[in-house]
């Protein structure tokens, strides 16, 4: 039986020590050994280095004073789903883009599926596409 206070505290864990202060020496502790990112941007790898790609060499190269605010989070079984925004400032170049200084927020809905206290697969949906658009205007 699956301890759904424990899974939401990783998620948890997950979105302000990894996404939004950039801890990958944690991502490492808390992404299972066969993770699967159903999400991976085209032409990411969808394990655990692919995740470490964006989260270090995108998000973090591209944005400053990232913050993750979790709107809601929702655990049943062993799948954990968070409703939040990612806010930052763009200072870095992204994917050819020159740094604008613009304020963004990223909205995503995720679930992730924890298996024996580590986090086992991702599938989400996000903004990002229409963030990067807005800095080419």
């Amino acid at each position: 039986m699956m301890n759904t206070a424990i899974n939401k505290s990783i998620v948890t864990l997950y979105n302000l020590e990894v996404i939004q202060h950039g801890d990958m020496a944690l991502l490492k502790t808390l992404l299972s050994p066969n993770f699967i990112n159903h999400s991976a941007m085209p032409g990411m790898p969808a394990g655990m280095d692919g995740l470490i790609y964006f989260f270090s060499e995108i998000l973090h190269a591209a944005f400053s004073d990232l913050r993750v605010e979790i709107k809601d989070m929702l655990a049943e079984g062993n799948s954990v789903a968070t409703r939040k925004e990612i806010t930052g400032k763009h200072t870095g170049e992204l994917m050819g883009i020159p740094a604008t200084g613009k304020q963004i927020t990223i909205k995503v809905i995720d679930i992730l599926t924890l298996k024996d206290g580590m986090i086992s697969a991702h599938s989400g949906e996000n903004n990002f596409a229409g963030v990067i658009q807005s800095l080419q205007e």
